[in-house]
C-alpha cells in the first residue's frame, strides 16, 4: 500500500469519527430542545398555578409530587431549576466551539452538569417513589432526558479523551 492510499484511509477514518462527533453533538442538541419543552411546560404550569394533566390516582398521581417538599429548592420550582439546567447544556453546546475555555473544558463541563442532573433526578425519582409513593410521567420524561444526555455527553468526552 502507498503512502497516499494510506492518506487518503486516515482521511476517511477521519471524516467517520467527525461525522459520529457531530451525530453526537446533534441528538445533544436535539435533547435540550425536549427537555427545555418539558421542563417549561412544567415551570409554566407550577408558576401559573395549573395542575399537570395526569391521571392523578394510585402510583400515578403529579398532585402528589408537585405539591410535596421536594417540589421546590431555595423556593424555586424543581422544574425550573431543571429547565435552567437544560438552558445551560444548550449555550455550552453553542459555545463550545467558539470560546477558546469552553474549547478546552466545555465537554467536561457539560458532563458534571449532565452527571449532577441524573444524580439529583435519581434521588428524587427515589423519593417519589419509596416516600411519597406517587410517580409524575412529566417528572420521569425530564430524568430520562437528562440520562440520556449524560449518556451522550459521556460517549463523547470518552471519544475525545480517546483520540487526544
Amino acid at each position: 500500500m502507498s503512502t497516499l492510499d494510506a492518506s487518503r484511509m486516515q482521511s476517511t477514518a477521519d471524516a467517520s469519527l467527525d461525522r459520529r462527533g457531530q451525530l453526537l453533538r446533534s441528538l445533544s442538541l436535539l435533547l435540550v430542545v425536549v427537555g427545555l419543552a418539558v421542563t417549561g411546560y412544567m415551570t409554566y404550569n407550577k408558576l401559573s398555578g395549573q395542575t399537570l394533566p395526569c391521571t392523578n390516582e394510585g402510583l400515578i398521581n403529579c398532585a402528589v409530587v408537585e405539591n410535596s417538599a421536594w417540589a421546590s429548592v431555595l423556593g424555586v420550582p424543581t422544574a425550573t431549576w431543571g429547565l435552567l439546567a437544560h438552558l445551560t447544556i444548550g449555550a455550552l453546546l453553542l459555545f463550545d466551539r467558539r470560546v477558546g475555555f469552553l474549547r478546552e473544558y466545555g465537554l467536561l463541563m457539560l458532563f458534571g452538569l449532565t452527571l449532577f442532573g441524573t444524580l439529583y433526578h435519581s434521588y428524587l425519582i427515589y423519593v417519589s417513589f419509596s416516600i411519597l409513593q406517587a410517580l409524575c410521567p412529566w417528572c420521569l420524561a425530564a430524568a430520562a432526558v437528562m440520562l440520556a444526555q449524560l449518556i451522550i455527553t459521556g460517549i463523547r468526552l470518552r471519544r475525545s479523551i480517546i483520540s487526544a
